[in-house]
């Protein structure tokens, strides 16, 4: 983890790029004490721009200028002492100078804790400064620009980490500096926004202060998780206030993850959650090698993929489930737990044929993962517009589905992705066939015993038993090209055979649908390469 002076304030690295600028020989990591009011007024106005807000600030500059309160009591104490129908003179005058006095105070009242708010708000530091003379408080505001004192590295004797009494969040506790002599400088973890600037903190401390001791836990709380972010999901999922900012879907316009995000809008609802259009303001990536499908398709093979540089699309996918908010803490965990393995699974996995997810964050309670966005349809949209599928077109696209289940089925351990359906089956308008939805997805071992899921039509015996295996997915492979040559379901946990409803069906198409989908796994075929084997003996027929 150590590094030296040099990489943290000679370079670019990723921790002054993240940490925002580096002063001479100071690392400047970001510091935001109202986080939580931040992210508050953020959600109430996402849909505001910054010039809206200078205006409506404006207009209540000019309403206290021309004396807009006392304007406003001179109305109200009028309007009330003509409320008084046998007033006298004298009573009327005396109603008006008390509601004018008592309009005054409340307005007096409002203002002073306004500006209190207001000070308070300012006076709290924006960012801290660490080189190695010491550390310092800095105020980095777009009209400010003030560095508070240094405090010096040979007075502090100690880092420690507190929790204020009643405390449990991480959130609240405090990295302590403590000093010889005087008052300790006194840090909210919480306030430091990032898993990587709490990063750059531990790292810019052991760069320029090696030898000062230090609690082993605020290590542990500082240093990057292996597993892209789970502190940071822990951070702000579990020990946030259990309080929705929105109760309602996403409306387009929205942004997330500090504006990184914008929604467009609804792509659709389901049992697992929501899926939104959205446009990644900082997808600087490429898009990922495409499959030549011109290539010599004769042989029955799939060509080799060809890798082609070109700007990324803008557009990706918002995957969005509802973390539970209202249940103990155990709950909420396990709940995160599976966002979680879901999001490791997806990042692990790297095939042109398989959705690639670029990111994932927990905000406001909702958990999403960020996917590309692929254009085209669902095999299932697909035979709703267009009816079943020839022979020839089905063959074609069941090879390609072996050639996903092969990848899926052959990492070790192998994944099961135990909703292979027509509705996760995606093909593109160049004709390639992409598998999304990983959400009931799970890595396997000899002993693994699981929960039923998926689709009933698509679902072996012993997926239902809670025990599936990579042979769970064939099954639903074939119950897949049921669905393709028919235009119908399948019939739940049965061997399926297309012929009946279709005579003008090859025995072969028909055979391999049956095995697929026997009930016994002893006589299902023992893995995709093996059902691929088959599909390549069929001979070509002319459409």
């Amino acid at each position: 983890m150590a590094v030296n002076q040099k990489s943290l304030t000679g370079e670019a690295g990723s921790m002054a790029a993240s940490a925002g600028e580096t002063n001479n020989n100071e690392v400047v990591i970001p510091y935001s004490p109202f986080a939580g009011m931040e992210k508050w007024l953020k959600y109430r106005f996402s849909a505001w721009s910054e010039t809206k807000a200078w205006f409506v600030m404006t207009l209540v500059a000019i309403f206290f200028w021309v004396g807009g309160p006392g304007l406003l009591v001179s109305w109200v104490a009028e309007v009330l002492s003509r409320s008084v129908v046998h007033a006298t003179p004298g009573a009327a005058a005396a109603i008006t100078a008390a509601s004018q006095a008592v309009l005054y105070y409340f307005f007096s009242g409002v203002g002073v804790l306004l500006a209190a708010a207001a000070g308070s708000y300012y006076a709290q530091p924006t960012h801290i400064g660490i080189s190695s003379q010491g550390l310092r408080r800095l105020w980095r505001r777009r009209w400010l620009n003030v560095s508070g004192q240094l405090l010096s590295w040979e007075h502090v004797n100690h880092i420690r980490l507190l929790r204020p009494p009643g405390k449990t969040s991480p959130q609240d506790w405090l990295v302590c500096f403590q000093v010889n002599a005087g008052v300790p400088m006194r840090w909210r973890l919480g306030a430091i926004p990032t898993v990587q600037a709490r990063a750059d903190l531990l790292e810019a401390l052991n760069c320029f202060a090696p030898a000062t001791t230090r609690d082993a836990e605020l290590r542990e709380l500082l240093c990057p998780p292996q597993d892209h972010s789970y502190t940071e999901l822990w951070l702000k999922a579990l020990s946030a206030p259990p309080k929705r900012e929105r109760l309602t879907p996403l409306p387009a316009g929205v942004t997330l993850k500090s504006k990184r995000y914008e929604i467009l809008g609804q792509l659709g609802v389901g049992g697992q959650g929501t899926a939104y259009l959205a446009i990644d303001h900082g997808n600087d990536r490429q898009t990922q090698p495409e499959v030549e499908l011109a290539a010599a398709r004769q042989n029955g093979h799939l060509p080799r993929a060809v890798a082609r540089n070109q700007e990324a699309t803008e557009q990706v996918v918002l995957k969005e489930s509802i973390l539970p908010v209202y249940v103990e803490v155990n709950v909420r965990r396990e709940s995160l737990e599976r966002f979680q393995q879901e999001a490791l699974m997806l990042s692990k996995l790297d095939h042109p044929q398989v959705v690639k997810l670029s990111d994932y964050f927990v905000e406001d309670h909702r958990s999403y993962l960020v996917l590309e966005h692929i254009d085209g349809m669902s095999l299932r949209q697909l035979v709703t517009a267009q009816g079943k599928l020839q022979e020839t077109k089905v063959i074609d696209l069941a090879l390609q589905m072996c050639c996903i289940l092969s990848y899926l089925h052959g990492l070790v351990p192998p994944v099961v992705h135990r909703d292979f359906t027509p509705d996760n089956l995606i093909l593109t308008s160049a004709g390639l066939l992409k598998l999304v939805d990983f959400n009931v997805a799970q890595q396997t071992e000899l002993t693994t015993t699981g929960t039923v899921v998926g689709k009933h039509a698509y679902i072996p015996p012993e997926q239902f038993r809670g025990k599936p295996s990579p042979q769970s997915d064939i099954y639903a492979l074939g119950a897949t090209l049921f669905y393709l040559l028919t235009g119908e379901d399948p019939e739940p946990i049965s061997q399926s055979h297309p012929f009946i409803q279709q005579a003008d069906l090859s025995a072969q198409i028909d055979q391999i649908v049956a095995r697929a989908t026997a009930v016994d796994t002893t006589a299902r075929f023992a893995s995709a390469g093996e059902l691929q084997t088959e599909l390549l003996k069929i001979p070509k027929r002319l459409p």
